[in-house]
């Protein structure tokens, strides 16, 4: 296995979600991250490079175990990544900053969806409030009990994760919360409008 190039196949789907989160406004040009088990490792994102122009030098494999040297370049979020990993049996992982359901995690502690695709896919996903939302050990031990339990967790304030078989279902998990998030805050704003 070569670590220091993702192949054909690998590099292709990262490509194609970062350029798909981006055209949805999922995630501005250069945030948002995301990752792939391989082997006693993972493939994920470096730190700043802009997503929706994915290159085979713009991934990095480290390995499960924090390692400075092989680490470097690497998402800020690894840390995050690596825990998911660890505590559950995720073989992919998208972080994004959908707006709706980043906004509506500002107020709720969980996202009910009211759409029939909502609750069938995600059901309830859960917001997530650790004392640092963003790398940090409490971050990462929470995302990695809300990811054992539900597909899809937001940590409030800052974004979305989903968890996957493979990218494209963790992506497909991220665009159905924002549809659902918007459906909720849509029928809200209705339903109050409506109201004598």
């Amino acid at each position: 296995m070569d670590r220091k190039h993702p192949d054909a196949a690998l590099l292709k789907s990262f490509a194609e979600v970062g350029a798909d989160l981006f055209a949805q406004q999922l995630i501005s040009a250069t945030a948002g991250n995301f990752s792939v088990r391989d082997g006693d490792g993972l493939w994920i994102t470096r730190s700043g490079v802009r997503k929706n122009r994915l290159r085979a030098e713009d991934l990095i494999w480290v390995p499960m175990t924090p390692d400075a040297e092989l680490d470097r370049g690497a998402s800020i979020e690894l840390m995050l990544h690596r825990a998911v990993y660890t505590h559950t049996d995720a073989r992919a992982l998208v972080h994004a900053h959908p707006r709706t359901a980043v906004a509506l995690s500002l107020f709720l502690d969980a996202i009910r969806p009211l759409d029939l695709e909502g609750r069938t896919l995600l059901g309830e996903v859960p917001v997530l409030a650790p004392e640092s939302v963003s790398a940090s050990p409490e971050a990462a031990e929470a995302l990695a009990r809300g990811l054992g339990q539900a597909p899809v967790v937001i940590l409030r304030g800052h974004g979305a994760f989903a968890r996957g078989e493979d990218l494209f279902q963790a992506y497909a998990r991220l665009t159905v919360l924002e549809e659902s998030t918007q459906i909720l805050l849509s029928a809200k704003l209705y339903r109050d409008r409506s109201e004598p």
